[in-house]
């Protein structure tokens, strides 16, 4: 049996969310389900994101921190500036 209650609700902020009791066995290939709230009922919260600063990435954690931010950036394009002349070196012997 799926309790199903979607409210309409204002935050602090006076933004509005929508909310919904349902089984979490009928959001699988939805939401990443962790294994203790498989097969439970579980509330599912919706909240806007009116800011750019949020990113369309993954939070999962991969092995080092390089990997955690390779592609995180929202701002505008990057340019490499002209790094200039550069001082030539007597060659290693």
């Amino acid at each position: 049996m799926i309790t199903q209650s979607l409210k309409n609700k204002k935050t602090s902020s006076q933004t509005e969310c929508a909310r919904q009791t349902i089984q979490s066995n009928l959001l699988e290939g939805i939401l990443q389900i962790p294994n203790s709230l498989k097969n439970r009922l579980v509330e599912v919260i919706l909240l806007p994101i009116d800011s750019n600063k949020y990113c369309n990435h993954s939070n999962k954690k991969t092995g080092s921190h390089l990997q955690r931010f390779a592609g995180a950036w929202c701002g505008d394009p990057l340019i490499r500036e002209d790094q200039g002349n550069y001082e030539i070196r007597e060659t290693l012997k």
